[in-house]
């Protein structure tokens, strides 16, 4: 059996002022051939997930197309998007014929022009192959699901968690799929439920929660055998495109209006809750000074709004500014900014040199201002380091020159380019330990608490503005089709 193998993933935020661009997909990933299974060793993703069932099977053969990841950020320049895409598309002409074909995709990618981005590149893979090839795609948890994803797809197989730690699980699940839709031994029937709701993501976790009530429904029958797959997406709320909504996606073994009612369940069970996905936010100076009265322990200030991989810029200054307004003080906070200039002042002084610049507040002015930040040059580093928590782990992040910058009890990490924040290594990588720390910054919404849950003794989501805001009804819509909860309160739900 011949299997097609290919990724192009991205998530939108259409707030952020800058677009992805081809610099974004080649510091992340941008594998061709046979370098992407090469690449996989040692990591935790959907592809090597798939591949750890696929190279189990004698009669598979795999034709590894392209895989493209970017961090989120603003919609892909037309020009980056339509080059990706041909180039997956001639890869996989090449390959021709094939009896299957297997995408990792995120499914809240868009590009300029091209608010379904991932529609599109399911569209034009069923076009080149035909009706009666099987794709089978992977999703993140928040991807925004449309009917043109379902209708081009043969199943679309989520993650189930929040933190993100089942993306190895969900590749491996949507293989079997794929493999038993070939063989004949099962007919995948989907159907789609969508909801006029947005929610914040802080909320939407896995483990505990209104999300994890209704994942674990959907769980408990794939358990039982009445689904094969049901995945329960709770989208990323920052697109300001007109068909966007929280969705419920079931996948039945032929069973379309069992698929319907199921599906149905799901979406009524995600409306009910919806009042509960509200997180509690606390403003930054409250937050430093509840932090620094603790007598020992470490506090995560989770700094959602400017969260990279929710597609901000990652240059806030509203923490930095609560935590000098507290200075002087003895117990360690660590913080992390983004702002090249600065980190290119910090290399021309070098390593003990006493600096001062002018931070963050450059790439979002509409949001940020820069800060004045003095201190001495304790670190210079060439910004890489790899994950080893159970989320993305294996997967390597490269922060560009970074330097770590030290006034008092303030270690202010700069980087020269945005990254995941989802690990500890962020720091550690650079000789700071967070568990050593009072205050740690970490600027992800849910995904940081899978490795950092277990080294918090708390964590304080502060109330600041931002391209990835939880506050959703405090940004500028323009296009969102409109009742949806919660920028409408009054919005009505039935199915």
């Amino acid at each position: 059996m011949r299997i097609a193998f290919g990724a192009f993933s991205h998530e939108a935020n259409t707030f952020s002022p800058h677009p992805t661009t081809w610099a974004d997909f080649e510091a992340q990933r941008l594998w061709r051939g046979e370098k992407l299974l090469e690449g996989l060793k040692g990591l935790a993703t959907e592809e090597a997930g798939a591949m750890s069932v696929f190279s189990c099977e004698a009669d598979c053969q795999i034709l590894p197309l392209l895989s493209a990841k970017a961090l989120s950020g603003g919609p892909i320049l037309q020009e980056v998007f339509r080059a990706i895409l041909d180039e997956l598309l001639e890869r996989l002409r090449v390959a021709l014929p094939v009896d299957g074909v297997f995408l990792v995709l995120h499914g809240a990618m868009m590009a300029e022009g091209e608010p379904d981005a991932t529609g599109e590149v399911l569209r034009a893979v069923r076009e080149l192959v035909g009706p009666h090839v099987p794709i089978v795609g992977t999703l993140d948890l928040h991807a925004n699901v449309t009917t043109r994803m379902v209708r081009e797809a043969t199943a679309l197989i989520g993650y189930h968690t929040a933190p993100h730690v089942d993306a190895y699980e969900t590749g491996q699940s949507a293989a079997r799929i794929l493999l038993d839709t070939m063989r004949g031994k099962v007919r995948p029937a989907m159907a789609l439920e969508r909801l006029p709701l947005i929610v914040p993501a802080e909320n939407a976790r896995h483990t505990d929660g209104p999300l994890a009530e209704v994942i674990n429904m959907a769980l408990a029958w794939e358990r039982e055998g009445r689904i094969l797959h049901g995945g329960v997406y709770a989208v990323q709320p920052w697109m300001d495109t007109e068909d966007l909504g929280c969705s419920v996606v079931v996948v039945t073994d032929r069973d379309a209006v069992a698929a319907r009612t199921y599906a149905q369940s799901l979406a009524r069970a995600f409306w009910e809750r919806r009042q509960a996905f509200v997180p509690e936010l606390v403003p930054p100076d409250e937050a430093v000074r509840r932090a620094l009265a603790r007598e020992k322990g470490m506090v995560v200030l989770c700094d959602s709004a400017d969260s990279p991989t929710s597609g901000s810029t990652g240059d806030s200054t509203v923490l930095l500014q609560a935590v000098l307004r507290a200075a002087p003080f003895e117990p360690l906070a660590l913080l992390n900014i983004v702002d090249p200039q600065a980190v290119q002042e910090a290399i021309r002084a070098g390593v003990g040199a006493e600096v001062e610049v002018q931070v963050g507040g450059k790439l979002a002015p509409a949001f940020w201002e820069p800060v004045r930040f003095r201190g001495y040059v304790r670190l210079i580093s060439d910004g890489i380091f790899r994950h080893k928590g159970p989320g993305m782990r294996g997967v390597t992040q490269r922060m560009g020159k970074t330097v770590v910058l030290v006034q008092g009890g303030i270690h202010l990490v700069v980087m020269e380019r945005a990254v995941s924040q989802w690990d500890p290594q962020l720091y550690r990588s650079l000789g700071e330990e967070p568990s050593d720390a009072r205050i740690v910054q970490v600027k992800s919404p849910a995904a940081f608490r899978a490795a950092y849950g277990p080294l918090a003794d708390e964590i304080l989501i502060i109330d600041s503005p931002g391209i990835s805001t939880p506050k959703l009804s405090s940004l500028p819509w323009k296009r969102l089709r409109r009742p949806i909860y919660p920028l409408d309160p009054e919005t009505v739900y039935s199915c």
